[in-house]
């Protein structure tokens, strides 16, 4: 009997976005578990036991030292093993979870996730996102050159870099279309390899629109 491809979607306090997550992967064929970062720390599950890793929306540990920056520290210190090797898998990062992602070292060195440029929080319902011709994201797959559009919804999304080094651009703001200031144009990042993805805005909060749910469809294939 063929198995579902488990994804693991990481919950912490704070996270808000895991219902609408769990829901994506289920609908293209998962088994979609949730599993606590507190029970991770304590020995009783693992990042990498999925076939993948979803680390979701919302504002964890109350971002009281930053977006992300606590759950960020406690991946990259505490479960750098288990990082390291749900790496090899396909992940994707979403909003808070980019931001934890991107503070744990996971996308590599010189980038971060600052303050919007308008200095307050953003709210665009259908913001559009191009699909980068070249990208070669497992998540992305088949999507190159297309517009996809869902929700941007974030305070900390400006994305700066001093270096390219480990990822790829993967998604970009049409022109006049950028949110948060980010540093030409850039939604959304993919490792050299194509399995890591993260990105700021909310696919998972507007399934119908047109390639959103292909997203998540193409990392289930890819971590089967």
């Amino acid at each position: 009997m063929n198995r579902r491809p488990v994804v693991n979607v990481l919950y912490a306090p704070g996270t808000n976005s895991h219902r609408e997550t769990l829901h994506a992967f289920e609908r293209v064929g998962a088994e979609a578990r949730l599993i606590m970062l507190t029970s991770v720390l304590k020995g009783h599950e693992r990042l990498d036991s999925g076939a993948a890793l979803c680390i979701p929306g919302g504002f964890t540990y109350g971002d009281h030292l930053g977006a992300g920056a606590l759950a960020g520290h406690l991946l990259a210190i505490k479960l750098a093993d288990q990082l390291e090797a749900a790496r090899r898998k396909p992940v994707i990062a979403i909003c808070n979870g980019y931001q934890i992602a991107v503070r744990s070292g996971l996308f590599g060195s010189g980038i971060a996730l600052a303050v919007n440029a308008s200095g307050t929080f953003h709210n665009e319902m259908r913001q559009p996102h191009h699909v980068e011709e070249g990208t070669n994201s497992v998540w992305l797959t088949g999507l190159q050159g297309t517009t996809l559009r869902f929700p941007c919804a974030h305070g900390e999304g400006r994305f700066v870099y001093s270096e390219r080094v480990g990822w790829r651009r993967a998604l970009t703001y049409p022109p006049g279309t950028n949110p948060d200031g980010s540093a030409d144009d850039i939604a959304g990042i993919a490792s050299d390899d194509g399995l890591l993805f993260g990105l700021m805005n909310h696919a998972e909060r507007y399934l119908d629109g047109p390639g959103n749910l292909d997203i998540f469809a193409n990392g289930v294939k890819a971590a089967a």
